[in-house]
């Protein structure tokens, strides 16, 4: 964690344009910071996985009829999407694996 005089010297440099100062902050925080961006990837990826198990058995008329593309015309679309943005997670994760 930083202390609140880090905070405010990182803040300065970022307003001031310090590159230098800004670039040592990067560097000693990026164990966490990777650490914290793995873990909210992770997270979004199980969210993503779990909602596309909600979605498939959406498809399973008896139990959901109410759910059906005729009155949510957008369903598909939003399924589109939710994979669209899970295989971009896919990547970031690749390369953040790679770090």
């Amino acid at each position: 964690n930083q202390s609140p005089a880090e905070q405010q010297q990182f803040h300065q440099a970022c307003m001031v344009g310090d590159e230098a100062t800004k670039a040592g902050y990067h560097d000693q925080y990026f164990p966490q910071t990777l650490s914290a961006l793995r873990e909210h990837v992770a997270f979004i990826l199980n969210e993503l996985e779990e909602l596309a198990t909600w979605q498939q058995s959406v498809q399973d008329k008896e139990r959901h009829a109410d759910l059906d593309a005729t009155r949510h015309p957008r369903l598909p679309l939003i399924k589109r999407h939710n994979e669209f943005v899970k295989y971009s997670f896919q990547l970031v994760q690749q390369n953040l694996d790679a770090m």
